[in-house]
C-alpha cells in the first residue's frame, strides 16, 4: 500500500513540474478539436500558378506608362482597371473565322500566311494576357491601356488616348511619319530595326488624327510591330508587338461615309 501511495505522490510531482501538456497533447489556439480555423486575409485576388498578381500587374503597367510617355505618375493618382484573358481564349479569338463582309487593309495576301507564325505568337504567352486600363483621376479624358504577357510581364501593347496635344501642325503624310515610327522602335522598341521590315503599303492613315505603321520580320511571315503616330501629339502614341501587332493587323476596317 505505501508503494502505491509513494507511485501517486511522484506521478503528482511530476505534473506540477512538467504541467499538463506533458502528458495530454494541446490543442493550439487556432484549432476547435481537430479542424483547423482558416485565417482570412480580405482584399487578396486569387492567384494562378505561373500567372502575374493583378497588382504586379497593375506596378508594371504604372511603371511603362511613365517610361514610355516619361511621367512620372503614381498610384495615387490613377484608377485601374484589369482582366485576364487565357491562352485558350485568345487561340479562339484568333481561329474565328471573320465575317464575309470584312474588309481589311493593306497585304491582302498575309492573312493567308497568318496560321504559319499563329502557334509560335501563342508560344510566347503561355498564360495569356492581362489587359490593364489607367485612368487620370483629375483629368477622366486621359485613359491609358496596357497589355502585359501574364507569365513574364513584358509589355506587348500600350496606348493612350485624350492626352494634351501639340500645338504643332499637322505632320504631313510622307517619310516624316516613317521617320517618327523608326526611332521608336530604334530608342525603345524590343528588336532592333535592322531585324524589321517597314512594310508601307500596310500603312493605315486613320480618320482620327492617327496613322499606324507595321513592321513585319524580314521574311514577311509574322507581324512584329505595330506603331501608332498621332498627328496632334506630333510623336508616338502607343504600338503593339508580337501577337498584340497581329490582333491590331486584322481588326475590321471601319467604314466612313
Amino acid at each position: 500500500m505505501k508503494k502505491w501511495i509513494a507511485a501517486f505522490m511522484c506521478l503528482a510531482f511530476l505534473v506540477l513540474l512538467t504541467g499538463c501538456e506533458g502528458w495530454f497533447k494541446a490543442i493550439p489556439k487556432d484549432k476547435v478539436m481537430v479542424k483547423q480555423i482558416m485565417k482570412e486575409n480580405p482584399g487578396i485576388e486569387p492567384e494562378y500558378e505561373g500567372v502575374l498578381s493583378q497588382e504586379t500587374a497593375k506596378t508594371l503597367s504604372l511603371k511603362a506608362i511613365n517610361k514610355y510617355y516619361e511621367m512620372n505618375v503614381t498610384m495615387d493618382e490613377l484608377r485601374f482597371e484589369s482582366m485576364y484573358v487565357d491562352q485558350n481564349k485568345l487561340n479562339d479569338l484568333l481561329n474565328s473565322p471573320q465575317p464575309k463582309d470584312a474588309v481589311y487593309y493593306g497585304d491582302q495576301a498575309l492573312l493567308d500566311r497568318i496560321p504559319k507564325g499563329l502557334s509560335s505568337l501563342l508560344d510566347q504567352i503561355p498564360r495569356g494576357l492581362y489587359y490593364v486600363t489607367l485612368t487620370q483621376s483629375v483629368e477622366p479624358n486621359e485613359v491609358y491601356d496596357v497589355v502585359l504577357n501574364a507569365k513574364d510581364g513584358d509589355i506587348v501593347k500600350i496606348s493612350r488616348s485624350g492626352g494634351k496635344q501639340s500645338r504643332a501642325q499637322e505632320i504631313v503624310r510622307d517619310n516624316k511619319v516613317f521617320d517618327i515610327a523608326n526611332r521608336f522602335i530604334e530608342e525603345k522598341g524590343s528588336y532592333p530595326l535592322s531585324e524589321l521590315t517597314l512594310n508601307q503599303d500596310m500603312t493605315r492613315w486613320g480618320m482620327d488624327g492617327e496613322v499606324k505603321v507595321f513592321y513585319t520580320s524580314k521574311d514577311n511571315q509574322t507581324l512584329k510591330y505595330s506603331v501608332t503616330v498621332s498627328f496632334h501629339m506630333n510623336e508616338v502614341s502607343g504600338f503593339s508587338k508580337d501577337i498584340m501587332a497581329l490582333l491590331s493587323y486584322i481588326e475590321r476596317k471601319k467604314p466612313y461615309p
